[in-house]
């Protein structure tokens, strides 16, 4: 019988894009304070967040293009095999704006009047290794045509050459490689669990032994990290030793929305 954990609204450590559990750590705040640097100070037209598949760059992206919001305009969408067209389309309907018969066009009218106003839209784009090269050549295009009012900021895995060398920012991409350590993974751990409102027995399956077993097995990976803590919980349902997610046991997953997050 399938466990009720394979389910994504029951697995704690699923892949989530909910920034309330991005955990600052100097690797990536070093690569965010870089992000900053290129988008913010110096107005770059395109740039490029790389890194090994599972590192923390999806979540990285979006605490970024978040924290942007108060002072720029931003919208973050995932990457497809789509032409520039389309996902100009799906920008203008993240802002609610009218697509029109040219939707490029439409773009560069929005950056030109963010310009003006001494702002700018910055598109955020996750997983970026699936643009076609010729849409991630046109939107390059589109933000040096618009002179500073539109940013592009991708996210993508390496080696990312190609991309890189479409979108315009070859030798400046921003790298997050660095996987985390024990205390960061007990940190991590602990984040997922106090954002799901965790039992005190459920968090006791990731203290001492079983966190560092975690931390051996996964290299540190966030990615990976989250794989196996599931399959430790699963396991832990299975045998009867703690209460399925969802249960009563696990109180008001509403109250988590008011407990901080772990921070290091």
């Amino acid at each position: 019988m399938t466990s009720p954990l394979r389910s994504p609204r029951l697995n704690l450590f699923v892949a989530s894009g909910d920034t309330r559990r991005y955990l600052p750590r100097p690797a990536t705040e070093e690569a965010f304070a870089l992000l900053e640097q290129r988008v913010v100070v110096d107005h770059a037209e395109t740039t490029l967040l790389i890194g090994p598949p599972g590192i923390g760059k999806s979540m990285l992206l979006r605490v970024f293009a978040q924290r942007l919001r108060r002072t720029l305009r931003t919208v973050t969408l995932g990457a497809g095999d789509i032409d520039a067209p389309t996902l100009c389309v799906f920008v203008l309907d993240q802002l609610h704006m009218d697509a029109s018969d040219d939707p490029e066009q439409a773009i560069l009218l929005l950056a030109a009047d963010w310009s003006a106003k001494r702002s700018a839209l910055v598109i955020a784009i996750d997983a970026a290794e699936r643009l076609p090269l010729a849409t991630a050549g046109r939107l390059g295009a589109l933000a040096m045509a618009a002179g500073g009012g539109l940013r592009i900021v991708a996210a993508a895995r390496e080696p990312a050459t190609e991309l890189e060398r479409a979108l315009g920012c070859e030798a400046k991409a921003v790298a997050l490689r660095t996987p985390m350590t024990l205390r960061e993974t007990q940190a991590h751990l602990q984040a997922a669990l106090a954002a799901a409102h965790a039992p005190p027995d459920v968090r006791e399956l990731f203290h001492g032994l079983d966190a560092a077993k975690i931390f051996r097995d996964s290299g540190g990976i966030p990615s990976e990290v989250n794989a196996l803590a599931a399959e430790r919980l699963a396991t832990a349902v299975a045998d009867g030793a703690v209460a399925e997610p969802g249960r009563a046991a696990w109180g008001n997953p509403a109250e988590s929305t008011r407990r901080p997050i772990v921070s290091l």
